[in-house]
């Protein structure tokens, strides 16, 4: 749906570069022909797949988000986050994260039992981390980084299937 909102959002872009204009031969063709092949070109570029399945847009949104709390751990240890929006930002992950091992196991189009097993045998351990992050540092929360990178690693590749 994000991908066909951005498309309609080109249109009326495209649509107010050119308003109400005729194409005459005096040379404006030119130039809204390369209106069109910009266009066509930024919809090309956009990554758009309407046919991707559930199981592949499931397991690429997990990857982001985990790979979005990897790098939020990463910036809270580092000192360029405070732990209040790192603790805030870990509870959106939680939302977003929590019932994937359901989604993952209910969805038909999975690629094969033994890609939803290692995915789960990654999302339990990684989802504890995202539970309980280490947003101090008087635990191993590099230990914690590393979880969430394999976890995050794992699901950007499966949702490339």
């Amino acid at each position: 749906m994000r991908c066909i909102q951005g498309h309609v959002f080109l249109i009326i872009c495209f649509k107010e570069a050119w308003p109400g204009r005729r194409i005459s031969r005096n040379g404006q063709w030119r130039s809204v022909a390369t209106g069109v092949l910009v266009f066509v070109m930024l919809m090309l570029l956009t990554g758009c797949q309407l046919a991707q399945s559930s199981f592949s847009r499931t397991t690429s949104n997990a990857g982001a988000a985990f790979s979005s709390a990897a790098l939020t751990l990463r910036y809270v240890h580092s000192g360029k986050i405070t732990s209040a929006y790192a603790r805030s930002a870990f509870m959106n992950y939680q939302s977003e994260l929590q019932g994937l091992d359901q989604k993952l196991t209910s969805q038909n189009n999975a690629p094969d039992p033994r890609t939803v097993e290692q995915l789960l045998n990654l999302y339990k351990p990684a989802i504890h981390v995202i539970n309980q992050p280490c947003l101090d540092a008087s635990c191993n929360w590099r230990s914690q980084l590393n979880l969430l990178m394999q976890a995050e690693q794992a699901f950007l590749k499966a949702g490339e299937q």
